[in-house]
């Protein structure tokens, strides 16, 4: 009988495993397989994609006596195209960007399907990331193109390989990219006044706990300064 007794106390003393949070709202439902091999399906085919227009549009070795070709002919698919060496950059540059943003959309959702929380919501997002990525490297070539090399430079003058890696970066980071031209932003242009609508993000209103804190621990060590003294 005693043994009885300590085991169902050991029953009843094991810890609940934590309920999963309830999702409410549009998209709040689990992705199912048929889902979930779409996405995927979407993502790998887009990359390939991709992969195969960065080979395409890259430009061709330049020719070590007399001078380039301002524009040479590109086979793409099933068309061949006369495309002119600033045109072909910027399609590195928007090609190389969805390419970065394929990359933190695959992470992102092998992480949520192994984890079994990938919700209908995130599916938008992850369709979405190749646009928002090669628009926002396009708007990084024009930044820094127009700030660090002069209107009269060449094609010749800049390296498709640091354009391309740049614009990589861009979109694998999107959401940094976009703070940084934020940033960039703020210092040219005069800031809009915050609308009645506003919301703040979840990580505004941490730190400002935190610093709602600070200076009650000031005060505190201030005071105990004071007792010493």
């Amino acid at each position: 009988m005693t043994e009885e007794r300590n085991t169902t106390a050991k029953t009843k003393e094991k810890p609940k495993e934590p309920a999963a949070m309830e999702r409410t709202g549009v998209g709040g439902s689990p992705v199912g397989p048929i889902g979930i091999v779409l996405i995927t399906t979407y993502l790998i085919l887009a990359s390939i994609l991709l992969l195969y227009s960065l080979v395409q549009f890259w430009p061709p070795p330049t020719p070590a006596t007399g001078s380039a070709p301002t524009s040479s002919p590109v086979a793409f698919l099933f068309w061949t195209l006369s495309v002119s060496d600033e045109v072909r950059l910027i399609f590195i540059m928007a090609i190389a960007g969805a390419l970065g943003s394929l990359v933190h959309a695959l992470r992102s959702l092998y992480w949520y399907v192994g984890n079994r929380d990938l919700v209908r919501s995130w599916l938008a997002k992850y369709i979405l990331l190749p646009f928002v990525g090669s628009t926002l490297a396009i708007v990084f070539y024009f930044v820094v193109r127009g700030g660090l090399f002069s209107p009269s430079a060449t094609i010749q003058e800049t390296s498709p390989f640091g354009f391309a890696a740049l614009a990589g970066l861009v979109g694998m980071f999107s959401d940094q990219a976009a703070e940084k031209l934020k940033d960039v932003a703020a210092t040219l242009l005069t800031p809009t006044p915050k609308g009645k609508d506003h919301v703040a993000p979840k990580t505004e209103k941490g730190s400002e706990d935190k610093d709602k804190d600070k200076p009650k621990t000031e005060e505190g060590t201030k005071t105990k300064a004071g007792e010493k003294g």
